[in-house]
């Protein structure tokens, strides 16, 4: 009698074959599940980068975050701190690069400029760009990045409801391009992905709702799922709550500490501290700038944002216009890939609609 190969086992197979056939020089190292269950996994196989990086705000010891306060069960700016600890337990080749916030901002126009963008999710990645242009200093051609395995196998809380997870998935992977793959144009360097190698989106593939999502009384696991959920009151007073890449979570633990697989989602913007700065960049709107910039019909989130366009604009940023393919999003007018509703250039989601 032939027993099948458990999930875990499938995925790490997977995963090995994709970091065989994906090769890298640099790996851009958040400390999170993903990004470090690759790391792991290459060097349990003997395929590990030379160096490891990881880009944060530098933060005073103690200092908390200006717009998500102190006390964080899921604090700001923990991707240093947890890089760090999976790179010693690995015994590899790790670099950091701690941001001030004058140097952050201008990581941040250098990129909205480049990209014709001025969607404040750009804050996400600050810590991408400034990561890969020091890859290239030291040499570094290929670099990879933990990316897809949130939409692969259900980090995002928004997942949560999705109830058939091959229907999901067949409209996903289609439309799946992460960030950094413009970055890296930017930049001059090969974007490189073993999570989304085919091997990898076979297995993902093959799951369903139950094999990636699972309630967990918190009495067994306290903490919190996401960086966002400690801000939903629903979320803080439940006894159980949602986990999802129960997969990846389980094949980290096969070779990292138990807190580093169980971390929960935070995206980079959280991580790296880097959305310190929307208080500097909201700082700079005045009640008549608010009053003009709203007059524009562009939907703006917060200060912040409006903040972010009155630089990208002042350094010479235009909205790019649709181009083939593409059609006009209903807040900036910039152009957005059909069968796509996320803005690349204001960061309006739905773009097709008010």
């Amino acid at each position: 009698m032939t027993t099948e190969p458990s999930i875990t086992t499938r995925l790490e197979h997977a995963l090995a074959t994709g970091i065989d056939k994906r090769h890298a020089d640099a790996l851009l190292l958040s400390g999170g599940v993903d990004s470090s269950t690759l790391l792991a996994q290459a060097a349990a196989g003997g395929r590990a980068p030379r160096v490891a990086i990881t880009v944060g705000l530098d933060a005073k010891p103690g200092e908390s975050c200006p717009v998500h306060g102190a006390d964080l069960a899921v604090p700001c700016n923990g991707d240093l701190a947890a890089a760090r600890d999976v790179a010693d337990w690995l015994g590899l080749a790790w670099q950091s690069i701690r941001l001030s916030k004058t140097d952050a901002l201008d990581a941040l126009i250098e990129l909205c400029l480049a990209l014709r963008s001025f969607d404040l999710g750009n804050l996400n990645n600050i810590p991408l760009y400034v990561g890969a242009m020091h890859a290239v200093r030291i040499g570094a051609e290929r670099i990879w990045t933990g990316d897809d395995a949130d939409s692969l196998f259900g980090g995002y809380r928004y997942l949560r409801d999705e109830k058939d997870w091959p229907a999901y998935l067949a409209r996903r992977i289609p439309t799946i391009r992460p960030p950094f793959t413009d970055i890296a144009n930017i930049v001059g360097v090969t974007p490189v992905y073993p999570w989304l190698h085919p091997s990898v989106l076979d297995v993902a593939r093959s799951l369903h709702r139950d094999d990636i999502l699972m309630g967990i009384p918190t009495r067994k696991r306290p903490a919190m799922p996401s960086f966002m959920d400690q801000f939903d009151p629903e979320s803080s007073l439940a006894t159980t709550r949602q986990w999802g890449k129960l997969p990846v979570r389980q094949l980290a633990e096969m070779h990292l500490p138990g807190d580093i697989a169980w971390q929960p989602k935070t995206d980079l913007q959280f991580g790296s501290g880097m959305c310190a700065l929307e208080e500097p960049l909201a700082a700079e709107v005045t009640s008549d700038d608010r009053e003009r910039l709203d007059a524009t019909g562009i939907q703006f989130f917060n200060d912040a944002h409006r903040g972010l366009y009155l630089r990208f604009t002042q350094c010479g940023g235009t909205v790019p216009p649709p181009g083939a393919g593409e059609h006009a999003c209903v807040s900036c007018g910039g152009g957005v890939d059909i069968g796509h509703q996320h803005c690349p250039t204001c960061g309006a989601w739905p773009a097709d609609q008010r």
